[in-house]
């Protein structure tokens, strides 16, 4: 995983050089209400001109309630059509189509009040189809899959399933997808699956084990980097992130950012620290730097701006101390040493619970 990410930040910055300093641009009017949006492949915003920009949306704004209205489509950045649908004042009403980079349909959908009703069918870019599901109110059934070539392993909701999902952004598995394999009864999960990790072009690593009794999740162990165990669940239909263009949320256009690399260690902190009765904490903030050899490998952990709690400083310098990777600093395309400045934000929110908001990471030297 380490050296996919290596290989396409240098790939990224190569081909795109450092970008001028100007005013980012997030969405530009084309006529009256309608409005370009850009977006990341997650459709987080992006600036207009950053590299991670992959998606660009065509839509009518409302610009009184500022919500999407009425039909869109949106573009890869060859300008092929990647998905269409529609808003009433933003909620999603109709049918939904999403296609594959080469043009052929990847699932449809109808939308009825902002929830999916009804069938939903994916395909394989080949064109064969890859899973027909039926969206209840209280459950999702799968009720046919299909392999690439065209076998059929699950007939009207009974047989044996295997499909491949990509992880959004970095995980703490280090691999780029998961495969989840087991038994489909009745159109639910049911007995033991098995999840496995793995990058394109190299085996599967067994990362977690589940146990379903009519769908109902009994047992999961998930086996992270420590050897522990944590009960969790993997989804086993195909996501896709569209609705979250809705939140018009955006992220600065830097590796960090955007493979949600600051996320997973903020939300990594938040599991550890809710382990903890902090009822004297309401909020604060900590700043602390590591050095950083061109491996992204860290060393010399020094506190800049601890909390206000000393108890809360000592949890902080044991799990900051241990994290083992940063993305290397790049310098003309090139990996480098670097010093980096890190910034956290710790509050408690309105259930009680201590919430870390995503890091901020300052490269001294490179980006």
């Amino acid at each position: 995983m380490r050296r996919f990410l290596f290989t396409l930040m240098t790939c990224i910055l190569l081909l795109n050089g450092i970008r001028a300093q100007e005013k980012p641009i997030y969405y530009e009017k084309v006529e009256g209400n309608t409005f370009r949006f850009y977006f990341d492949k997650n459709y987080y915003l992006a600036e207009k001109n950053c590299e991670f920009k992959s998606i660009e949306r065509v839509v009518k704004l409302n610009t009184k309630t500022q919500k999407f209205d009425g039909s869109f489509k949106d573009f890869n950045n060859n300008g092929r059509l990647i998905l269409e649908g529609n808003y009433n004042n933003g909620v999603k009403e109709g049918l939904f189509k999403a296609y594959h980079s080469n043009g052929k349909i990847k699932w449809e959908a109808t939308f009825v009040n902002n929830i999916i009703t009804g069938e939903v069918n994916h395909y394989y870019p080949n064109n064969k189809p890859a899973m027909n599901l039926l969206y209840t109110d209280s459950v999702i059934l799968i009720n046919n899959f299909w392999l690439p070539e065209g076998v059929q392993k699950v007939i009207n909701g009974n047989g044996t399933f295997a499909f491949s999902i990509p992880f959004e952004g970095y995980n703490r598995y280090g691999f780029e997808f998961y495969m989840a394999k087991g038994k489909i009864k009745d159109g639910k999960q049911d007995g033991k699956w098995r999840i496995s990790g793995y990058n394109k072009g190299e085996e599967e690593t067994l990362i977690a084990t589940e146990s379903y009794q009519n769908g109902e999740l009994i047992l999961g162990n998930d086996y992270v980097a420590d050897n522990s165990y944590k009960q969790t669940r993997f989804g086993i239909i195909p996501y896709d992130p569209f609705s979250r263009a809705e939140s018009l949320t955006f992220k600065a256009c830097n590796f960090d950012d955007v493979s949600n690399f600051n996320m997973m260690i903020s939300k990594n902190l938040t599991e550890v620290f809710n382990l903890l009765d902090l009822k004297d904490f309401t909020e604060d903030s900590f700043e602390y730097s590591v050095k950083l050899d061109k491996y992204g490998d860290p060393s010399k952990f020094n506190f800049i701006k601890p909390t206000s709690f000393n108890h809360i400083n000592n949890l902080l310098l044991n799990v900051l101390s241990n994290i083992d990777f940063y993305y290397p600093s790049l310098e003309n395309g090139l990996p480098i040493e670097d010093k980096l400045t890190i910034a956290g934000k710790i509050y408690k929110n309105s259930e009680g619970k201590i919430t870390f908001l995503p890091i901020i990471i300052h490269r001294e030297k490179g980006q």
